[in-house]
């Protein structure tokens, strides 16, 4: 049987005897993207949301969701409940969105409450990019909002203020993890998007006072979000560990790549500085860090972190008063400590700028 990678239309032949009960998942060799079969009741087989039965010749553009047509969606009862009560969903509701999964009633059997209402804020906020962002059978099944956590920023000194680029929209899907950066405010998307198979996630652990969610991968490393309300934890930690049940037989091939291309989707390896499919070209990190070894803001401006930037150039501009103030004084002493606050800031800020330029992929048009 044949079965065809979602992102590069890549073709694998598959053994009809893996197929039988259990999901088989493996990681496409020319791209890194994972490609999913699952088996349904009646013993057909799914290859991304085709029938086993016909080659899944899904082919990919840009988006990575070209040719796939949405069928008219046939609203389930609680759904119907769901969109009376909150109306603005029948705008931005698709066959992407399984609402049933993702919006749960309360005691009384409504669905009006503050959970779903935060849930409906983050939809609201990325569900655009989640038309492009999506593949063909893939489909949303939880939504969350955390900060990621970086030890590294808060050694290097702007921690508060760096936490105002580190909001994600995590969001299960029953293909992928995904972790869409977005604004404070939860109201758009910004920068960084990354996949998480759930194959490649080794452990899944709710963090202190469980607001908190720890994913160690395979690959050693850990991915640590916190700020998250407790609820949102416990949903996503408990259906993560579920998916990984479905998928633990499954083993990749190779690792895959958890950075995506801000343009195309496309799941892409470190430190490239253009996307090999779409060619759009992406921001670098060396830039970014001499920038800011130069004048401190200037790194953080080019990243499009407009207010850490402002901040960073009006204390560099304190840095050089002083450095004038001890250039004109008598004291050789001063002038050596101005001389080393202004060589410790530069560094420290321009290291700051290269790790945040680093976390993942940004367009350089953007």
């Amino acid at each position: 049987m044949r079965t065809v990678c979602p992102v590069c239309n890549a073709q694998y032949k598959i053994s009809g005897d893996k197929l039988s009960q259990q999901v088989v998942q493996t990681v496409c060799k020319k791209c890194g993207g994972m490609i999913v079969v699952e088996p349904k009741a009646d013993g057909e087989v799914v290859l991304d949301g085709q029938i086993g039965s016909q080659v899944a010749s899904v082919a990919s553009d840009a988006s990575g969701a070209k040719g796939f047509v949405q069928q008219p969606r046939n609203w389930s009862a609680s759904e119907l409940t769901l969109i009376q009560e909150y109306p603005e969903l029948k705008g931005i509701a698709c066959e992407k969105l399984d609402l049933a999964e993702i919006f749960s009633p309360g005691k009384h059997g409504t669905f009006k409450n503050r959970k779903n209402n935060y849930k409906l804020k983050i939809i609201k906020a990325v569900h655009q990019l989640l038309d492009r962002m999506l593949r063909p059978g893939e489909r949303v099944m939880r939504i969350g909002k955390a900060t990621a956590y970086y030890p590294a920023e808060i050694i290097f000194g702007n921690g508060y203020l760096t936490t105002l680029y580190n909001h994600y929209a995590v969001v299960g899907t029953n293909r992928r993890l995904l972790l869409i950066n977005v604004n404070p405010k939860i109201s758009k998307p910004t920068h960084y998007y990354f996949q998480l198979p759930y194959g490649s996630i080794k452990k899944v652990k709710r963090g202190l006072f469980g607001r908190s969610l720890v994913l160690r991968r395979a690959s050693g490393k850990r991915r640590t979000f916190i700020g998250m309300k407790n609820y949102l934890a416990r949903e996503l930690k408990h259906f993560i560990q579920e998916r990984q049940q479905r998928v633990r037989s499954a083993k990749p091939t190779a690792a895959v790549a958890e950075n995506l291309c801000p343009s195309c989707f496309l799941a892409l390896p470190e430190n490239l500085p253009q996307c090999p499919k779409c060619e759009a070209t992406f921001k670098r990190p060396t830039t970014a860090f001499f920038r800011s070894l130069l004048l401190p803001g200037l790194g953080d401006l080019y990243l499009g972190h407009r207010f850490l930037g402002t901040l960073e150039l009006v204390g560099s501009v304190v840095v050089w008063v002083f450095v004038i103030l001890a250039l004109l004084s008598s004291s050789q002493e001063t002038l050596i400590v101005a001389l080393f606050v202004l060589v410790l800031y530069n560094g420290f800020d321009g290291l700051l700028t290269r790790h945040m330029a680093r976390k993942g992929y940004m367009l350089a048009s953007k």
